[in-house]
């Protein structure tokens, strides 16, 4: 993974990818990705149906960055420099030096490897340069392909939480992971 500062964010390139600060003429990809009700089916929020909602989602995210407290990531694809999703580092807590962890990828491009790609170098990322000790995520417990791909980088489910947000009429529950710097980098050395 090559990291690239280019603006507020660094820019980060893998083999296939390229992860890049968000802008404003992202939100019609965003639109795209958050309109499709499967591609959201376990997200935490009600689904866009207008681009108006997009428009505002990217700037509240432009503000967040602006303000230093999290990093929003458009994620491209290096071939087509298409937006294909997204991935954050958010709720950053400085003192104890932990964030959580948000991505979202369009249907599209799933069962491809390119969020384990993505999620590398944001990982890796997170634990090198911010020297963050520990990585959170907030998954619904029936999202088995997000649960898995946190397992595959030694996120431990570390709670459950009954009826925690209430999204599109419904009350959805979550599971709460959490990644320490040791573990990743332990994982890491063992292959």
């Amino acid at each position: 993974m090559n990291v690239c500062r280019a603006s507020g964010i660094p820019t980060l390139h893998t083999a296939r990818l390229m992860l890049r600060e968000l802008r404003q003429s992202d939100a019609e990809a965003v639109f795209t990705i958050f309109s499709d009700p499967e591609t959201v089916l376990y997200w935490g929020h009600d689904l866009l149906t207008d681009k108006s909602q997009a428009e505002e989602v990217v700037r509240t995210n432009l503000e967040c960055i602006a303000a230093g407290n999290c990093y929003h990531w458009a994620i491209e694809h290096a071939a087509t420099a298409e937006v294909i999703g997204t991935c954050t580092l958010f709720h950053i807590d400085v003192n104890n030096r932990r964030a959580e962890l948000g991505y979202v990828l369009k249907r599209d491009f799933w069962r491809r490897g390119l969020m384990t790609e993505a999620l590398i170098a944001v990982i890796e990322f997170s634990f090198d340069t911010l020297d963050l000790h520990r990585l959170e995520a907030d998954t619904d417990p029936n999202n088995a392909a997000s649960n898995a791909l946190l397992e595959k980088f030694g996120f431990v489910r570390e709670g459950f939480f009954r009826e925690r947000w209430f999204v599109r009429g419904l009350w959805l529950d979550s599971d709460m992971w959490g990644l320490l710097k040791s573990e990743y980098c332990a994982g890491q050395d063992s292959t």
